[in-house]
């Protein structure tokens, strides 16, 4: 019995030491694997971080610089490293300080201020190279010559403003001396039509390569009106489409026969008249319509569409047209035989009056008028009878010329 028990006892003994063991492990174990996962470590990139630069900017302007710097953080605690990474959560700042430094170039070491404990950084660059000199500013009128200059050919220039006219330059006092003029900054290549719109400044050299200043105002009002060149041309009728059986031919008629056209003056050589389609299938009868007219890319006319009244012509209708013209030629030649011995008639009679009339005018001296003017009623007298006699010989020869014609 006391054998069996001993034997209990051992084995009781050796199942305890063994689950001892085993907790111990266990608990070790975990504290371990905490101890690892603590020292692990996260990285994030903060991308055009802005870098504040400290120096007396009364007494000072400084230029040559980049403005921006990637930053590296990385840290154990994945929140804290987050925020700082986010630009809306950071509180860090990469400065760069120039305090000390006088006029020159200088490279500047570039620091992170405001950091966590936590969170570790590095910048990139991690020098600042900077120009630094004596602060300089004047006023300048600002130049519009270079948009004169990208008119498009044949474009007038009707009217430029600029609001303001006249504009302050802070810079250097060496860069300054440089700076010939201030000129408005676009992207515009050529010019051919009216413009109002906001655009911004830059001081330029000689060459119009811009240089380093501070501009105030940044931006300019510009508002600049021009005119194209313009042509009078013809708008032209165009016939498309098939026409209905048994009609010839169409007749149209626009409701404008011009157009004015505008744009560049090569474009404009080239053109004399604008085109008019109309499409007449299936029109049989009198139509009216109202047609785009065709222009040219690059080109404005003031007359977008017409009116156009389309008339058909049918093949009976042309030869019914010319049989009435034939008719009414021959119905008019002896009218026309009629007012001619009419028209004579009158001319015999007129030249009679005339002669009579001007023998009744003349008149003589007074000195002669008493002996003389009974033999002047005389012949005035024999006058008319001899003229009264021709005349009558003349009516009656004519007379028998018009019965012998007939």
């Amino acid at each position: 019995m006391l054998k069996k028990k001993k034997k209990s006892n051992v084995v009781y003994g050796l199942l305890a030491l063994f689950f001892s063991l085993l907790l111990f492990f266990n608990a070790n174990g975990s504290n371990f694997q905490n101890s690892i996962a603590s020292s692990e470590t996260f990285d994030e990139t903060a991308h055009d971080v802005p870098i504040t630069i400290d120096y007396d900017s009364d007494e000072y302007y400084i230029q040559g610089y980049e403005k921006t710097a990637d930053v590296t953080l990385s840290g154990a605690n994945r929140v804290q490293l987050n925020a700082e990474a986010n630009e809306e959560t950071r509180n860090f700042e990469v400065v760069a300080d120039l305090t000390d430094l006088g006029e020159g170039t200088h490279d500047v070491p570039l620091e992170i201020e405001n950091l966590s404990n936590s969170v570790d950084a590095s910048a990139e660059p991690d020098t600042l190279t900077v120009t630094i000199e004596k602060k300089e500013t004047k006023n300048f009128q600002i130049d519009t010559q270079d948009l004169e200059d990208k008119l498009q050919d044949g474009f007038e220039l009707d009217n430029l403003a600029v609001s303001p006219e006249e504009v302050e330059v802070t810079s250097g006092e060496e860069t300054m001396k440089d700076i010939s003029r201030v000129v408005v900054s676009s992207d515009l290549e050529t010019i051919n039509e009216n413009i109002s719109d906001s655009f911004p400044l830059e001081a330029v050299d000689e060459n119009g390569e811009s240089l380093s200043a501070s501009l105030n105002p940044q931006n300019v009002d510009l508002r600049m009106e021009v005119s194209a060149p313009d042509k009078e041309v013809s708008l032209e009728p165009s016939q498309t489409g098939e026409a209905a059986e048994g009609v010839t031919d169409y007749d149209f008629q626009l409701s404008e026969n011009s157009a004015t056209i505008t744009g560049a003056q090569n474009l404009l050589d080239d053109v004399d008249s604008l085109e008019v389609p109309i499409d007449v299938t299936d029109i049989t009868e009198p139509t009216t319509r109202n047609i785009d007219v065709q222009t040219p890319p690059q080109l404005s006319s003031d007359i977008d569409s017409v009116t156009v009244n389309i008339t058909p012509v049918f093949e009976d209708s042309t030869t019914e047209e010319s049989n009435g013209d034939e008719s009414a030629t021959d119905d008019q030649a002896p009218a026309n035989e009629e007012n001619n011995e009419e028209n004579e008639n009158t001319e015999v009679e007129d030249t009679i009056t005339e002669t009579t009339d001007s023998s009744q005018v003349e008149e003589n001296s007074p000195e002669e008028e008493t002996t003389t003017q009974e033999s002047q009623e005389q012949t005035q007298t024999e006058d008319s009878q001899e003229q009264q006699g021709s005349a009558d010989e003349q009516i009656g020869s004519q007379e028998n010329e018009e019965e012998t014609e007939r």
